[in-house]
């Protein structure tokens, strides 16, 4: 059984955790204040969002000059979403916008990344069902 176990796969899945935490206490227990949740959210959520950007830089290969760029503007709209909390932009309006560009990133992925491989498990089992519950679990939170 262990041997068809993708530590990997199991490890992303794991990051869901968080999310769940934070929305258990937002329901049910209220233990932690509203504001450090909302912090906590934007933040892991850019974690992740930069994360799953750099993840397609190889430093081994000379890489295309896209891919290279591709990589690094979650890095960009990372620090633009950060700034705007910084100053207490509405965050109603932050967790629509970092649901938008999670969207328009698995989007990009498959059409950049994934389109012309082969094996695409990668993005039907991890990517995009990791992606909808980091989506649904802000739009949860912010209902």
């Amino acid at each position: 059984m262990f041997s068809r176990l993708n530590f990997q796969y199991l490890l992303s899945y794991f990051g869901l955790i968080p999310y769940f935490l934070i929305l258990i206490d937002k329901y049910f227990l209220n233990q932690i204040k509203e504001q450090i949740s909302i912090n906590f959210l934007i933040y892991y959520t850019l974690i992740i969002f930069v994360f799953i950007g750099s993840i397609n830089w190889n430093f081994d290969n000379k890489t295309n000059n896209f891919i290279t760029i591709y990589g690094f503007l979650p890095s960009f709209f990372a620090t633009f979403i950060i700034i705007l909390n910084l100053y207490s932009f509405n965050f109603f309006y932050l967790i629509l916008i970092i649901n938008l560009l999670l969207v328009i990133q698995l989007i990009f992925d498959y059409f950049v990344i994934f389109l012309r491989k082969p094996d695409k498990n990668f993005l039907y089992f991890l990517r995009i069902p990791l992606t909808l519950s980091i989506i649904f679990s802000l739009l949860i939170f912010i209902t």
